[in-house]
């Protein structure tokens, strides 16, 4: 349960920050939207990532996995239609949003870790 509420809060964290560098084009209107934002992109990855991924598995293949941030830009705007105070200004500022996450998300876990 402690791994959980962790992932959750860094989860939270990596949305706020990556809110903060894009500016307007991605809003989160206060501390709630942020919790459940980051709930409602954890049950999608565990949910409708999977799924997605494989269904692209051969553009992933052929892109060498850079098209999984297509897909975790879709996921970021079904999260966007769901949590009400989530903002995103279009597919591929999502696309751009799951790219700083990703990095923004590798920096924070190895800091957490200690390596």
């Amino acid at each position: 349960m402690k791994k959980l509420i962790g992932a959750w809060i860094i989860a939270g964290v990596v949305l706020w920050l990556t809110s903060m560098i894009l500016g307007s084009r991605m809003v989160l209107d206060g501390f709630w939207p942020i919790v459940w934002t980051a709930a409602v992109i954890g049950l999608l990855n565990f949910l409708l990532a999977p799924l997605l991924n494989l269904l692209t598995c051969p553009i992933l293949l052929l892109t060498l996995g850079l098209s999984r941030f297509l897909v975790s830009g879709l996921v970021l705007v079904i999260a966007h239609k769901w949590v009400h105070g989530f903002y995103i200004a279009s597919y591929w500022w999502a696309v751009l949003a799951a790219v700083i996450i990703s990095i923004l998300t590798g920096v924070i876990d190895r800091m957490v870790k200690g390596k």
